[in-house]
């Protein structure tokens, strides 16, 4: 499992933060401390500025929770799986299980966020501009204040049309309306994603080097995150399309050795392991999965105990997220990995064993698949 800084729900949907989460925290928290709010009003205490940038870095948090919450919540209507909302060094994303069916649905998720985004800015600006808050240079106006303008520029950046960003989901669907094309639509939105990606990072380049502005790295961050973003979104997306034309089972490698339960781990390490050159086999029972076994779990037992040890009792049970439907779409194999980050899933049909679909397997059918795909589109 992933290490989390926190985790919550709201609606049925895993709010969760990752580790890189905290350095934008602090790196936000530090600015606004040292330098964007004594800038505003420099005869407030030092403690003051401190409790003022805690209270800003919570409710930048509590707007990209909002801002991907929108998409989610949309996306949930159209019918789409989205459970989870992850918080990261570059921001926050809402995680598709699947891809929009249509452009209309991918349109109106895109913008979702942006419009949620734009709400925020106008009730933070207009609570800042109350009478109560003290005036413009009070510490609650200030707070407040920056929220909105921090919407704001939240919802201009996301509305910027390079995919993966909203702007480049909107950009997708017009393009997949236009052309009837989704694969077409979403190289063109990932080709101008990479564009943007290239200015920030030329861009920030050009700021380090001329002012030595900590900000211009920034923008080299902001650029190389969105490069590497929008040529994994692409591929990711390539991958599923290929992939949801076939079933699961089709994929199946033939001839993947399993292991009988019954049998000693000493007869498991001569006849399988070391005859046939792999670190793990399926261990089954009349047809029935009942786990896993490899080099690990039989070097565990004791040289001794390995001839009377039978392999059922050191076989790694499967969780749910391990087995698979046999039924299932390869799309739908390949997101239940990517969820929880497995290299294998065992297929089954009831009790009974299918076999072993990797991760290896369906990368490579999608790669060949693509292949012959560019080909056509020329």
């Amino acid at each position: 499992m992933r290490p989390y800084l926190f985790s919550f729900k709201i609606g049925g949907v895993v709010v969760r933060a990752e580790p890189s989460w905290l350095f934008l925290a602090l790196l936000v928290g530090w600015s606004l401390a040292v330098g964007f709010f004594p800038d505003q009003n420099a005869a407030l205490e030092t403690s003051t500025y401190v409790f003022m940038a805690i209270l800003g870095v919570f409710g930048l948090t509590f707007s990209i929770v909002a801002h991907e919450l929108s998409h989610t919540f949309v996306g949930r209507a159209f019918g789409m799986p989205i459970n989870r909302v992850t918080l990261f060094m570059f921001g926050g994303a809402a995680e598709l299980e699947e891809e929009p069916k249509t452009p209309m649905t991918e349109l109106v998720m895109a913008l979702a966020g942006p419009l949620m985004s734009l709400l925020l800015a106008l009730v933070f600006s207009q609570l800042a501009g109350l009478d109560m808050t003290g005036g413009p240079q009070a510490p609650l106006a200030m707070v407040l204040a920056y929220l909105g303008l921090i919407n704001l520029l939240l919802a201009m950046f996301n509305m910027l049309p390079a995919f993966p960003l909203d702007g480049g989901r909107v950009l997708r669907a017009i393009i997949w309306m236009a052309s009837g094309n989704r694969r077409r639509a979403t190289r063109w939105a990932s080709l101008a994603g990479e564009a943007f990606a290239v200015f920030f990072i030329v861009a920030g380049i050009f700021v380090l080097l001329s002012t030595g502005s900590l900000g211009g790295l920034w923008w080299v961050l902001i650029g190389l995150f969105l490069r590497a973003a929008a040529k994994s979104s692409r591929v990711e997306l390539e991958t599923r399309v290929a992939l949801g034309e076939v079933r699961a089972a089709d994929l199946v490698t033939p001839g993947i050795e399993t292991a009988d339960a019954g049998m000693s781990v000493a007869d498991f390490i001569a006849d399988k392991l070391v005859r046939h050159h792999r670190d793990w086999f399926a261990v089954t029972e009349s047809g029935r999965l009942v786990g896993s076994a490899g080099l690990a779990e039989a070097q565990a037992v004791p040289v001794a105990a390995r001839a009377s040890t039978p392999l059922a009792s050191i076989a790694v049970r499967p969780g749910p997220q391990h087995l698979l439907p046999a039924g299932a779409r390869a799309d739908q194999a390949f997101a239940q990995m990517q969820r929880h980050h497995l290299q294998r899933l065992f297929l089954v049909d009831g009790e009974r064993f299918i076999g072993v679909l990797s991760l290896a397997d369906l990368l490579e059918y999608a790669r060949l698949r693509n292949l012959f795909a560019d080909a056509q589109l020329g």
